[in-house]
């Protein structure tokens, strides 16, 4: 079985977007296929007519995604990321926070996450916490070729994302019954407006609900 999970998290600059591809990649070929991203950078078009269209076409894949993983690096989160996690929180989409960032950062005690403490604490989610330059130490040492260290650093990586994405998908759904859950997806999509509610009718809505078994 594939599982679709959408892939959250800043694309602004070279290191966002090669980073995000790379780990991509190596999630999809390590998990044999089973875990493929919903990348929106392979979507995001300068020329889309409004920002509106592209808020909206990343609502779009994140709803039909089985799963999610969000990027929480940064001394302070990226602002898009974090509003696309509460969505998914809203939506019991289960959910892995990956952090390669080692520096401290948020408001939690010291043996809390390094962010802020509103983005803790919620259920059908696991936090995965790697220190990239522990990583990058480990596979690219002296005489390693640039593609040998990036594919060690990588396969280490996915391994422990696909071993938490397993996990996480096991825990069962907050929802009551998949009528419930249609009732909140339909309630998500009125609230979030511009063109989702055009795009998602009940038959829609009904086939993205079924499709999370």
């Amino acid at each position: 079985m594939t599982v679709h999970y959408y892939f959250a998290g800043a694309l602004f600059c070279h290191k966002d977007v090669i980073g995000n591809h790379l780990l991509a990649e190596s999630i999809r070929e390590n998990s044999g296929g089973k875990y493929v991203a919903n990348l929106p950078q392979r979507e995001e078009n300068q020329l889309r007519p409004s920002p509106l269209e592209i808020r909206d076409n990343d609502y779009r894949m994140l709803l039909e995604s089985q799963m999610a993983l969000f990027n929480f690096d940064g001394s302070d989160l990226d602002s898009g990321t974090v509003a696309e996690f509460l969505a998914a929180r809203f939506l019991d989409i289960p959910c892995v926070l990956l952090r390669t960032d080692f520096r401290s950062a948020g408001d939690q005690n010291a043996d809390g996450e390094n962010w802020n403490l509103m983005c803790s604490g919620y259920p059908h989610t696991r936090v995965v916490s790697v220190g990239a330059m522990e990583l990058y130490q480990k596979h690219f040492r002296a005489g390693v070729s640039v593609s040998d260290g990036l594919k060690a650093f990588y396969d280490e990586l996915s391994g422990i994302l696909i071993a938490s994405f397993e996990e996480v998908m096991k825990e069962p759904s907050c929802f009551a019954s998949r009528e419930d859950a249609e009732r909140i997806y339909r309630h998500f999509i009125q609230v979030c407006g511009g063109t989702l509610p055009l795009q998602f009718d009940d038959r829609r809505i009904h086939a993205v609900v079924s499709g999370r078994g």
